[in-house]
């Protein structure tokens, strides 16, 4: 083999081109390509069924169920494997949370995923509140050992909206555990649900990125707000303005670099324009906070004034202006809007305002 072949960094660069099977045929081609294939093989796993396929054929009476007790030297493949693993998705749903159970007590003496860094959880429908013992296999098994998620950076939860209420408090607990997150994505139930979930997990000093969504047209939200990311850089919401507003007033502004707001409209139709606005004015007024702002995104699901971003001109240091949904206020002139937004925000490179559009449009567009 020629020795260019032997440089670890042109191997890695050709990984990053491949898909998962290509890179997985090429570590098949010998042992110089097997160690660096191998990370980008394991690196995001989207069931963590994939890994129970490592253990030995006579441990699995199903590609579920343990058929015997476990020793360390039939976890010996999958550890191998295992620690390349950055990125899970589990699923959760009544007949899943069993399946993971039933690994606790044949736990090998060191952690199955022992670099993981990213933990990503889909709810399927659930009758009842799951057992979340189950992330204790990520874990070494020792008897003084409190049950938790290793030291995460990223966390994400999607599902049924009607699977919420038996999440809410668990989910709660979970995210507490996780102090040193840095990103969190939650889509998931409704407005005042991920809010009660967010206020109860308490200030999160390390999140950096922060993306929610919620299908609710109304959220109520008893609870004053109350600052809980301090530093977060980037935002992405998705809901009602009222939810909308309840986050925004929960950030901090030292650090915000990108806000993305796609606004629901189920709610409002032409005879409630008047709220929307009032909402989404409120909305932009807290915006206005973020001196350091760079990207901001607005897509409206009603027709907006274009004078709305006058409460964002005090983000001096903006450089990307999308809105959706916008109209020019007859009372103004083209000329004159971009006059007053060129000497607001001399950074600006890129404009984009269009035409008033429906939500749903919005959010196809988005996606």
């Amino acid at each position: 083999m020629h020795s260019i072949w032997y440089i670890p960094e042109l191997l890695e660069a050709i990984c990053d081109f491949l898909g998962i099977s290509d890179v997985a045929a090429m570590a098949s081609v010998c042992r110089t390509f097997w160690w660096t294939a191998m990370p980008y093989v394991w690196r995001n796993i989207n069931t963590f069924y994939k890994l129970m396929q490592l253990l030995p054929e006579d441990a699995l009476s199903t590609i579920h169920d343990i058929a015997r007790r476990l020793n360390d030297s039939d976890w010996a493949r999958f550890l191998t494997h295992s620690k390349y693993t950055k990125k899970l998705c589990v699923i959760i749903a009544d007949e899943t949370s069993e399946d993971y159970l039933q690994l606790l007590p044949h736990l090998p003496s060191t952690p199955l995923l022992p670099n993981l860094e990213s933990a990503e959880l889909e709810i399927s429908r659930i009758s009842e509140s799951p057992n979340l013992g189950f992330m204790s296999l990520f874990l070494a098994r020792t008897l003084s050992e409190k049950i938790k998620l290793p030291p995460l950076k990223s966390f994400s939860i999607r599902g049924s909206t009607s699977s919420a209420d038996q999440m809410e408090e668990r989910l709660s607990q979970l995210l507490r555990s996780q102090q040193g997150l840095q990103a969190v994505n939650i889509d998931f139930g409704s407005g005042s649900q991920i809010l009660e979930i967010l206020h109860s997990t308490g200030q999160l000093l390390h999140l950096r990125h922060l993306s929610l969504r919620t299908i609710y047209s109304y959220c109520q939200f008893e609870q004053a707000p109350r600052l809980l990311f301090q530093e977060l850089e980037t935002l992405k919401l998705e809901g009602p303005p009222f939810f909308i507003h309840a986050v925004l007033d929960c950030v901090g502004s030292g650090n915000m670099r990108s806000v993305k707001l796609l606004v629901n409209n189920r709610r409002f139709g032409e005879g409630n324009a008047a709220e929307y606005g009032i909402l989404l004015t409120s909305c932009l007024v807290s915006i206005g906070r973020f001196v350091r702002l760079k990207t901001l995104d607005l897509q409206s699901g009603i027709p907006v004034s274009t004078n709305l971003l006058d409460h964002v001109l005090t983000c001096e240091n903006l450089e990307n202006l999308r809105l959706v949904g916008a109209y020019l206020d007859p009372l103004e002139t083209e000329e004159s809007r971009h006059r007053r937004m060129a000497m607001a925000w001399p950074r600006l490179t890129t404009l984009e305002l269009q035409r008033p559009t429906t939500f749903e449009e919005s959010s196809s567009a988005a996606s």
